[in-house]
């Protein structure tokens, strides 16, 4: 039996915790560049997303591979990501009534009204997103996120912190104001869908950024209702 000196141990401890370290290290600055590559096809940072996904998504540099990826990822199996995401977000510890009207927009998106499940989605992001500001008369959903990411500190990393860092471009983006009087953005705009201005042809995968934005949401909520409790 292989018996070692207690400086061998801690030579041996030292060497692990440095390996760790740097495999975090390097976790971390792949998650930098998903966050950036994502935010720019419009994406939050999805909480179903595994390490392999997020090497994937790190590594290549075509950025129309992204959608393609995500599609696939959502969609194969016969939705079941997709379907894996909405149960993830009916049962987590938002309030009842924003359960309800998740279902109903996933019923919507079922019988292809994608307009209907779009429309109904925002509504369940600002309900969730108003439980994170301190004033609940705030409605203004780009002053919260942009509070929530001013909270962590600029070094170091945590899966909440690029969470909020891909929630907070996502939804800059969604609220963009608009001159009516112009082009449409690109991307779903929430001031020309609720104001009845768009001629998006909203689809599937429109429907789907809504709802794992919801489900990025719903993660975090369950995080924060953990430390909560070990808290109290």
């Amino acid at each position: 039996m292989l018996e070692l000196t207690k400086e061998q141990m801690e030579a041996i401890q030292k060497a692990i915790s440095k390996k760790a370290e740097e495999s975090v290290q390097e976790f971390d600055k792949e998650l930098d560049v998903v966050v950036s590559k994502l935010s720019t096809e419009g994406w939050t940072l999805p909480a179903e997303l595994n390490i392999y996904a997020v090497k994937t998504i790190a590594n290549t540099n075509k950025l129309d591979d992204i959608n393609a990826f995500l599609k696939w990822f959502f969609t194969t199996e016969d939705f079941q990501k997709t379907k894996d995401m909405v149960n993830g977000i009916k049962a987590s510890p938002i309030k009842e009534g924003l359960k309800n009207l998740t279902d109903q927009c996933w019923q919507a998106f079922q019988n292809k009204l994608y307009a209907v499940c779009a429309t109904s989605l925002l509504s369940v992001i600002e309900g969730i997103l108003s439980e994170f500001s301190d004033d609940k008369q705030d409605v203004r959903m780009m002053k919260v996120c942009q509070k929530k990411v001013d909270t962590f500190p600029s070094t170091g990393s945590t899966i909440q912190k690029h969470v909020w860092i891909s929630y907070n471009n996502f939804i800059r983006n969604l609220y963009q104001k608009s001159d009516f009087s112009a082009d449409e953005p690109e991307t779903i705009n929430r001031h020309w869908l609720l104001h009845g201005r768009s001629d998006f042809e909203i689809d599937e995968m429109d429907c789907i950024r809504l709802f794992n934005a919801v489900q990025s949401l719903c993660m975090i909520v369950k995080v924060e209702a953990k430390e909560t409790q070990s808290e109290n």
